[in-house]
């Protein structure tokens, strides 16, 4: 989809006070260590890799390194990136990937220990670069795998409550604070049939968005033993609520995934979505969203377990058999600086780094509300337990809840049956 990119959508200028004097051309480091080397850098179609790939061409005139990439939808990235690594036909110097898929990886060594290239300062201009600037989240992301440091945080996603202002109007209903309320604002606006007031992902990543409604009730997926906790009273009324929710949602909406949440929103089919703060942005996109100016963002909804959203940080990694590993740290190093994570905090995608949550000018791209929204969210959010048979684990629980959705199964049921696979899985 072809994006102008939410700086200009917002009508800030380019010399705004944000941008960060470089701190490249005052440095001692040698950036042109590795010049003349290409790599190969592949990225799932994301807001960040949107934000990021306009600027490659500075990273490759700062370094004298070609950058090839590779794109390709979320879906199919994460299944060719397995399907290559599996058949040992990987062929990528770095790569986007996803903290729960850490302990996998490390267990089958296909990401490379990170620690070496950012304690040499050799490779690491360390001083700009500023490790303790990561927030304490993103730090611990960086070695969720359990055995080293695999990857680096690129994004801070957490899960919110974002809906059109115009159509809540119309409906006479007030933004919702409670899961609650949010069933009860969902049934008013679908009433006539002519909009829905809720979309949601029902697809094969409903299990995302379902995790902050379990924790929100009190429940859990494992405990500290790797125990499914997946059938409890409070994971069942869980269910329950994205059931109902699920039902003032477009007909389709069993095979949503974030994007096509996003699509119902910015076309105005849909009112709501309890999901990452990332999407925000594309709703204010003026080429693709007709919502523009009628966008409301409010703090994850609270359950009978207090407020508890889903949060989420995309990271980048260094593949163990890049072919160039060094040109490739120095690529996942500036992408990962405090000059680009502010300039694609300016774009529209929220970072993982401190700093840019502190830039002059920030307001002018988000609105307050919404950096209040995603910072309480954030405030209180859980990250999936990543574990090796994660993926396992997900697969009968995605099933079953899209079961739950189309009325094939009862949430209880539904959950039993869960809970008998996972005790199968993690024996």
């Amino acid at each position: 989809m072809k994006r102008r990119n939410f700086l200009m959508a917002t009508g800030a200028a380019l010399a705004a006070p944000y941008l960060l004097r470089s701190a490249y051309a005052q440095s001692s480091f040698d950036w042109k260590q590795h010049s003349g080397k290409t790599i190969s850098v592949a990225m799932a179609r994301h807001p960040w890799q949107e934000a990021i790939e306009p600027m490659i061409n500075e990273f490759q005139d700062l370094t004298g390194i070609t950058v090839k990439l590779t794109k390709l939808p979320e879906a199919q990235y994460l299944t060719k990136i397995v399907a290559d690594l599996t058949g040992g036909v990987f062929s990528q110097d770095v790569f986007m990937t996803q903290y729960y898929d850490a302990p996998s990886y490390q267990e089958k060594g296909w990401t490379r220990d990170i620690a070496p290239y950012l304690d040499n300062a050799k490779l690491t201009d360390k001083a700009a670069y500023d490790w303790d600037d990561f927030f304490p989240a993103a730090r611990d992301v960086s070695k969720i795998g359990g055995k080293y440091a695999d990857r680096v945080a690129i994004t801070a996603e957490a899960q919110t409550l974002v809906y059109n202002t115009e159509l809540l109007k119309a409906a006479g209903v007030e933004p919702p604070k409670t899961v609650a309320e949010t069933i009860a604002a969902a049934a008013k606006i679908s009433e006539g049939g002519t909009v829905s007031g809720m979309t949601m992902r029902g697809g094969n990543d409903n299990w995302w968005p379902f995790y902050g409604f379990v924790r929100s009730f009190g429940g859990e997926y494992v405990d500290g033993n790797l125990k499914p906790l997946i059938n409890s009273g409070e994971a069942k009324q869980a269910l329950e609520a994205y059931v109902k929710l699920a039902s003032y949602c477009p007909p389709r909406m069993t095979s949503y995934g974030w994007d096509e949440i996003n699509t119902a929103m910015l076309s105005g089919q849909a009112a709501m979505f309890l999901d990452s703060s990332v999407i925000y942005s594309r709703l204010q996109d003026k080429e693709s969203s007709t919502i523009v100016g009628k966008v409301g963002v409010a703090p994850f909804v609270e359950g009978p377990g207090g407020r508890h959203g889903h949060s989420h940080f995309w990271t980048i990694s260094l593949a163990s058999n890049a072919p160039e590993p060094e040109a490739g740290w120095l690529f996942l190093q500036w992408a990962t600086s405090k000059d680009l994570q502010a300039k694609i905090a300016m774009k529209g995608v929220l970072a993982p780094r401190a700093s840019a949550w502190k830039l002059e000018g920030l307001s002018s791209v988000f609105p307050d509300e919404f950096l209040e929204a995603v910072r309480t969210s954030l405030e209180t959010a859980v990250v999936s337990p990543a574990n090796l048979k994660f993926f396992e684990l997900m697969d009968p629980l995605r099933a079953q809840v899209q079961e739950a959705i189309l009325g094939n199964v009862q949430a209880s049921e539904a959950l039993d049956k869960v809970q008998s696979e996972w005790e199968k899985i993690l024996v």
